[in-house]
């Protein structure tokens, strides 16, 4: 896809960084008094910045925390992400602050290449999503099969239980969710259906739960849900690869939503339903909370997204419906872009809030496949 473009390869920089000649020797000419004799060697007698170690624009640089990252020195401008990582201090260029900025491969293992890679290809292919482009501005009936990686969590116990959040299943042991569904204890998952009545669903029962350590209000709305046993796959049941691109989808690219939630007229509903939005600019998103008078700080750790209107309303994700994936298409492929996270209304000219994936991806890779670094 055009707009899904790779980050910019490392160009390795070893080069000293020393003043110029001209420079030199002018600063030199400065320092000699008056009548002096010039016959000796000044250069010997000042130490000239050439910190073999500092970092520029371009070069590559590490980042810390809990794994070991790379990344490259860019423009803070240019790479938000990069100001809250912590890396290795790169130098201004000019008047412009430039920082560490991850590149799409920052988590990687002995083979060479991104642990979330690896494990898509890996994943059991049993048969094909059904997915496709959807007309914008409604919502239709799921098919059983058509997202194989769509799970109900369900809350409380079996004789009272409560549904309330989705999940999307990425490995054979773990599936994703908001944090925000996680302050109620959750019982076990649902795979396999589209009718929360349908007794042939696979149930599995929830090992732990792990939120994300920065959660906090709306900020960092993640968790991933550990079940006891291995998840069996089929065609009804198979995870979905996580998307890995740094860059924006952007506004003509259409992505699929999904869940069990109320509609904008407040009605339940007991089958799945799927509806398509596209991604609205972060700037153009910020602008239209504060035009509602919303105090509402929307940061590149999030994706807007909204339909078109259609009769009455927008498409959009209700309550009911968090924790639900939002998911690109890529060469007839899914991958999961994000997770429902909130919004202000529901199926309004608002775009509803979605955790982006590809920021918390060493996270994730930290807990769902720990044996690969």
């Amino acid at each position: 896809m055009a707009n899904m473009a790779n980050a910019p390869s490392i160009v390795r920089s070893g080069a000293r960084r020393q003043l110029p000649a001209a420079i030199a020797a002018i600063v030199l000419c400065a320092l000699v008094p008056p009548g002096a004799v010039t016959g000796h060697d000044y250069s010997s007698d000042f130490s000239f910045p050439t910190d073999s170690n500092a970092r520029y624009e371009n070069d590559p640089c590490s980042l810390t925390g809990a794994m070991p990252r790379t990344g490259i020195c860019r423009k803070a401008a240019d790479c938000p992400i990069g100001i809250r990582s912590k890396g290795e201090r790169c130098e201004f260029s000019g008047n412009d602050a430039v920082v560490c900025c991850p590149t799409s491969e920052t988590s990687i293992n002995r083979y060479g290449a991104r642990i979330a890679k690896q494990e898509c290809e890996n994943f059991d292919r049993h048969g094909h999503s059904n997915l496709t482009d959807h007309l914008t501005g409604r919502r239709f009936l799921v098919e059983l099969g058509e997202f194989p990686f769509m799970a109900l969590i369900s809350f409380g116990g079996e004789d009272n239980e409560e549904l309330k959040c989705g999940a999307t299943l990425i490995s054979n042991r773990f599936l994703l969710t908001a944090a925000h569904c996680t302050r109620q204890n959750i019982s076990f998952v649902r795979l396999g259906m589209v009718d929360t009545n349908d007794k042939d669903a696979s149930v599995y029962r929830v090992r732990q739960v792990l939120v994300h350590e920065e959660y906090k209000g709306r900020r960092n709305d993640i968790a991933l849900i550990e079940v006891t046993e291995d998840i069996t796959t089929s065609r009804f049941v198979r995870p979905i690869c996580l998307n890995t691109e740094l860059v924006d989808i952007g506004p003509s690219v259409n992505l699929t939503i999904m869940g069990w939630g109320i509609d904008n007229d407040n009605n339940q509903t007991n089958v799945l339903y799927k509806g398509t939005v596209n991604e609205i600019p972060l700037n153009v998103c910020r602008k239209r909370f504060r035009d509602l008078f919303f105090s509402n700080t929307i940061s590149e750790t999030q994706i807007c997204a909204l339909g078109e209107k259609y009769m009455n309303g927008t498409t959009d994700t209700c309550p009911g419906d968090s924790g639900g994936p939002l998911v690109v298409t890529i060469n007839e492929k899914p991958y999961l872009a994000g997770v429902v996270s909130y919004g202000i209304t529901c199926g309004q000219d608002i775009p509803g809030i979605y955790t982006r994936i590809t920021h918390y991806l060493d996270w994730i890779e930290q807990h769902v496949w720990p044996n690969r670094f």
